[in-house]
């Protein structure tokens, strides 16, 4: 009991609950908004519609991904490393360059409006991406100062409002998977302008941007992370694709209606992901290893509360299912496949931490492999274990991508710290890398 007492009461420790308890907060926020948004229209819309929904949310998502890497990602780095007016122009540059990218964005969405048949849906879809978007970037900047806090009031407009929005629709029997999209974009812009307000963005010095040179530098530390999150990203999309094409526009919502269970670990997985990288591009500045020393508590204890969470999933699906969905529910008959989904949900954290970790070091190459490695166990496993075993089969496969992204990565963290250590050994006065304890 002594020493449990004494490591509680450790000031790394007590440091480390507190950096991580707002970065938490706000995306908990985020994805509770979320979580509540996907349920809500499983609840309402017919299975069809919230296939459809699942696939378009599959590709918002990938088209996040590449803004993710070439602006929020080198924007959040290079801010941390830079002085205060070098960073107020990053990030302006961020906005510039993320209004330049909905471009195409915006065309791709349309596109998939056309492929899908619901040309309907292309304006809502396009709207909220924007508005999305331009929220997002005003988040990342207060995230880009370690001001999680900050950021929450605008979290709570924009991922909160839109639902008590959808609660007022749906009162008035106005939920449609179109006035949901209006009402995401709504709240999304409000969000926006609060947060463009609290970055200071709109008063800080306007001196001249030098945009080329700075999206230069944006793409050359954000491409390999380009490459690194697509493949990550469509290490799930492509599952997705495949039950379309094989199983019809009805199973992609039954996949999202079970993932929606274990991304209830998006807050703290999310939240890690968001504060890993800025711990240790600081702590990078005396080495990997110091970096990995800095990265290492938040990452144990995340996966502490992720099993504990997962394992009761894993125990009782059908309940939670009956309580999410509905006893009655087309979703509730889904234990298999959610007890599949929460093995690879403990895979797939030990690898997002890790990844977290080559992001703030700037060794987005090697995450890049790890998630190209799982891209391509997903892409080649899919498509035979769906045709044999339906759901459980998608199921299956992103738990064999999973488990080959996370072996990947660890082995590329091993040659990083075994690099540091042999360089250690043949220069031993250099800063920052001693071994690990």
């Amino acid at each position: 009991m002594k020493g449990l007492r004494s490591f509680l009461a450790r000031p790394d420790l007590a440091t480390s609950a507190g950096r991580i308890l707002w970065p938490v907060v706000d995306q908990g926020i985020a994805s509770l908004g979320g979580f509540l948004l996907t349920i809500a229209l499983a609840r309402t819309l017919a299975p069809s519609e919230y296939g459809n929904f699942a696939l378009f949310l599959g590709v918002q998502m990938l088209l996040f991904t590449a803004i993710l890497s070439l602006v929020f990602y080198p924007m959040s780095v290079l801010s941390n490393v830079s002085g205060a007016e070098r960073s107020a122009q990053l990030m302006r540059a961020s906005l510039a360059l993320l209004l330049f990218l909905c471009v195409p964005a915006m065309a791709c969405l349309c596109l998939v409006g056309v492929l899908l048949g619901r040309i309907d849906l292309i304006l809502p879809v396009v709207t909220y991406f924007l508005a999305w978007q331009v929220q997002e970037t005003f988040r990342r900047c207060l995230f880009a100062e370690l001001r999680f806090a900050a950021a929450v009031p605008g979290e709570i407009i924009s991922y909160l409002g839109q639902i008590l929005v959808l609660f007022w629709l749906y009162r008035r029997d106005g939920l449609t998977l179109t006035s949901a999209l209006y009402a995401m974009a709504a709240t999304s812009g409000l969000a926006a302008i609060l947060q463009a307000f609290q970055s200071g963005l709109i008063s800080r010095s306007r001196a001249d941007l030098d945009l080329r040179n700075i999206a230069d530098s944006f793409f050359a530390l954000g491409r390999w992370s380009l490459a690194g999150n697509l493949a990550a990203a469509l290490r799930l999309q492509a599952v997705f694709w495949f039950l379309a094409a094989l199983s019809g526009d009805v199973v992609p919502g039954l996949l999202l209606a079970c993932i929606n269970i274990v991304n209830i670990l998006n807050p703290l997985i999310i939240g890690l992901s968001n504060v890993i990288p800025q711990v240790t591009a600081r702590a990078h500045l005396r080495g990997k290893i110091e970096a990995l020393r800095a990265a290492r508590p938040f990452a144990l204890s995340g996966l502490l509360m992720a099993i504990a969470f997962l394992v009761v999933v894993a125990a009782i699906p059908e309940r939670v299912l009956s309580v999410i969905y509905g006893s009655g529910s087309i979703y509730a008959d889904l234990a298999t496949p959610v007890r599949l989904l929460t093995v690879g949900a403990v895979i797939s954290y030990i690898a997002d931490m890790i990844c977290s970790y080559f992001h703030g070091i700037s060794a987005v190459r090697q995450a890049m492999i790890a998630n190209i490695a799982g891209m391509t166990a997903s892409i080649v496993t899919a498509a035979p274990l769906i045709i044999g075993f339906g759901l459980s089969g998608a199921c299956i496969a992103l738990c064999i991508a999973n488990a080959v992204r996370m072996l990947v990565s660890a082995i590329l963290l091993h040659r990083l710290v075994a690099e540091e250590v042999s360089s250690a050994e043949r220069s031993p006065i250099e800063p920052g890398i001693a071994a690990l304890p």
